[in-house]
C-alpha cells in the first residue's frame, strides 16, 4: 500500500512559505566526466535551468520612452521558481521596428544603453548623436557586472550574451541607428546597410576586417569586467544567419585565447543559426550549444573541439508557438529534455507584453513593459526548478539517458549490481513498464511518484529489485516522474551527490521529508530525504 504524502500550495502558502536557497558559485564551470554536463569548482556535477528574457540587461520602451526593468525582482522571481541559469541580452540596435508582440501594426521599440558613448558630431538615423566606437561607456559596462554579480550572490549562473544575430537578421529598419552603420557613427565604419529588415553585413564576413577590430575591442571589454566572477558563460548569439559561421568560430576562437591569458576561462556557448543545420553547431568548438531541435538527442557530439557539448535547449530556437500548447505539453518539453541528457532555458516574456495569440498578457502593460509577469508560466516555470531539485537527488556523474530500461522511452539511470538508480518520465501518465533487473532481487528500490502538474511528491513502499519488467501505474492522472533508488543508496562517484546535496542544499533520497516552496507565484512540493545513507 502506498504511504502518501502530498502538499499543493496555491498562491498565498507559496508566498508565505518560500525559502530560496543562494547557493556558493566559487568558480567557472568545467566540463564533467559525464560530456553532457558540467561541474562546479567543487566538483559537483550539475544542470542549468531557468528562465531568460528579453530586457533583464538593458531597458525596452515603446512610443520613445524607456521602461526600466527592476533587475531585484527578476533575481528574485528565478530564485522563487528555483532556477539556476539565465541569459543577459544584448540587443545591438537602439531601434528596431516592427517586433511581432500584436496582431496588427506592430510596435517600434527603443533600447538602452548601448556599450559606446554617443558624443557626436551628428545625429543618427535613431535621433540620437552618432557613436563613437573608440569611446566605451562606463555606465553599460557597469551594470553588466552589477547583475551578473547579483544573480551569482543568488546561486544563478549567468549566460552572457555578445550579440544578437537575430535582431540583424529580422528587426531593421532605417531609423534603427545600429552603431555599425556608416550614418550612426563617427569612425567610418559601415556594414552596408541599405534598407529594410535585414541588414547583416556586420556578422556575415569571411576574414577580419574594421568592422571585427570593433567587435573584438568590445569583446575583450565585457571579458574583462566580468572575467573575474565564477558565474559567467559565454554565447556569441542567437539565431545569426546561417552565413554567419565563419563570425561565430572567429568570436569563439578569441574569446578562448583572449581568456586564457585571464584568471578564469568560462564555458563559450553557441545558439542555433536560423535555417542551419544543428550539426554546425555541434561540429564546433564551442563549450555548449543551444540547438533548434525541439528536444535534443542523447549526445551532442562532432567534428570540433571539444568533441561533446553540453546541450542546453531553448525554447526560443526550438519550441517557438509554446504557448499555444497545453501546461502538459510544455511540460512534456522540458522534462524530455532532461530525461535525453540535457538542461532547458525558457524563453520567457517575463514583463514584455505580447499579446498577439495570447502569449504574454503580463499585468498593467505601459509603453509595451509590464509591472508583473503572466502568471500562464508559473507552472512550467517551477518544472524547471522541480528538474534542478531531481537532478540534485541523481549522481549525474554517473546516470546516463538509458530508454530502453522504460517502455515511455524517457529514463535517466545508473545501474550497477548495487545502488541503481532510475528518474522515469511518462508524458502521458497511465502505466508502463521499468526494467530492473541490474540489481538483485535481494535489494530493495525506495519508490517516489511526483507529480508536476501540482508539484507534489508520493513516497511509496520499497519494491524488491530483479524484475526485467516491472509494471507502474501512477497514483494520479497526467504526466508522471518516478524515482527508483536502491534503499541502501545510489551509487557514488568520486564526489558523491550526498556532498553535492549538502553544497546545494538539495535533497538526497526518498523517505525522510522535506518540503520545498517557491515563492511570488510558487507551488510546494515535498522532497524527502533518508537519513543515515551515503552517497544519495
Amino acid at each position: 500500500m502506498l504511504v502518501i504524502t502530498l502538499v499543493l500550495a496555491g498562491w498565498m502558502l507559496a508566498s508565505a512559505h518560500a525559502e530560496p536557497v543562494s547557493i556558493e558559485i566559487a568558480g567557472p564551470l568545467v566540463a564533467a566526466r559525464n560530456p553532457n554536463y558540467f561541474q562546479d569548482t567543487h566538483g559537483s556535477v550539475l544542470i542549468l535551468n531557468g528562465s531568460h528574457s528579453w530586457n533583464t540587461l538593458q531597458d525596452w520602451g515603446t512610443n520613445g520612452a524607456l521602461q526600466a526593468t527592476d533587475f531585484d525582482a527578476f533575481v528574485k522571481f528565478l530564485a522563487a521558481h528555483g532556477h539556476n541559469f539565465t541569459l543577459l541580452w544584448y540587443t545591438e540596435l537602439p531601434k528596431f521596428c516592427g517586433f511581432p508582440s500584436t496582431a496588427s501594426s506592430p510596435p517600434d521599440f527603443i533600447v538602452g544603453p548601448h556599450p559606446w558613448r554617443r558624443t557626436g558630431p551628428g545625429t543618427a538615423t535613431d535621433g540620437g548623436l552618432k557613436f563613437d566606437l573608440t569611446q566605451f561607456d562606463p555606465a553599460y559596462f557597469s551594470r553588466l557586472r552589477t547583475r551578473t554579480q547579483a544573480l551569482g550572490r543568488a546561486g544563478i549562473y549567468a549566460g552572457v550574451y555578445l550579440f544578437t544575430g537575430e535582431w540583424l537578421n529580422i528587426f531593421r529598419c532605417s531609423s534603427d541607428g545600429y552603431p555599425f552603420t556608416g550614418a550612426n557613427n563617427i569612425n567610418g565604419i559601415d556594414d552596408g546597410y541599405s534598407g529594410g529588415p535585414k541588414g547583416i553585413g556586420a556578422v556575415t564576413m569571411i576574414a577580419p576586417n574594421a568592422i571585427t577590430r570593433i567587435q573584438d575591442a568590445y569583446v575583450e571589454k565585457v571579458i574583462d569586467t566580468l572575467n573575474d566572477l565564477p558565474n559567467v558563460l559565454w554565447i556569441v548569439s542567437e539565431e545569426a544567419p546561417a552565413n554567419s559561421t565563419w563570425w561565430n568560430e572567429h568570436q569563439i576562437a578569441h574569446i578562448r585565447a583572449y581568456e586564457s591569458k585571464k584568471r578564469y576561462q568560462h564555458p563559450i556557448g553557441y545558439g542555433a543559426l536560423i535555417r542551419a543545420p544543428d550539426s554546425i553547431i555541434y561540429d564546433s568548438d564551442a563549450d555548449w550549444v543551444a540547438p533548434q531541435v525541439r528536444i535534443s538527442p542523447p549526445t551532442s557530439c562532432g567534428s570540433g573541439r571539444p568533441i561533446c557539448k553540453v546541450n542546453v535547449n531553448d525554447s526560443d530556437h526550438s519550441y517557438f508557438g509554446m504557448w499555444k500548447d497545453t501546461p502538459q505539453q510544455n511540460r512534456n518539453y522540458a522534462w524530455q529534455n532532461f530525461m535525453n541528457g540535457n538542461q532547458v532555458l525558457f524563453m520567457d516574456p517575463y514583463i514584455v507584453y505580447y499579446p498577439r495569440e495570447g502569449r504574454n498578457l503580463c499585468v498593467s502593460p505601459k509603453n509595451g513593459i509590464c509591472r508583473e509577469p503572466d502568471s500562464r508560466y508559473r507552472n512550467f516555470r517551477d518544472n524547471l526548478g522541480y528538474i534542478l531539485k531531481y537532478s540534485r537527488r541523481l549522481n549525474l556523474a554517473n546516470v546516463t539517458p538509458r530508454k530502453s530500461l522504460c517502455s515511455t522511452g524517457y529514463c535517466l539511470a545508473q545501474t550497477p549490481s548495487a545502488g541503481a538508480e532510475y528518474l522515469v518520465y511518462a508524458p502521458s501518465g497511465g502505466p508502463f513498464t521499468v526494467d530492473l533487473s541490474a540489481m538483485p532481487s535481494s535489494r530493495k528500490l525506495a519508490v517516489e511518484w511526483f507529480n508536476p502538474s501540482s508539484g507534489a511528491s508520493i513516497a511509496g513502499d520499497p519494491i524488491l529489485a530483479g524484475s526485467s519488467s516491472r509494471s507502474f501505474t501512477p497514483p494520479f492522472g497526467g504526466d508522471a516522474v518516478l524515482y527508483l533508488v536502491d534503499t541502501a543508496g545510489h551509487a557514488a562517484s568520486r564526489i558523491s551527490n550526498a556532498t553535492q546535496g549538502a553544497q546545494r542544499g538539495g535533497p538526497e533520497a526518498p523517505h525522510r521529508r522535506k518540503s520545498a516552496s517557491y515563492g511570488a507565484e510558487g507551488i510546494s512540493g515535498v522532497f524527502t530525504r533518508r537519513s543515515g545513507t551515503s552517497g544519495i
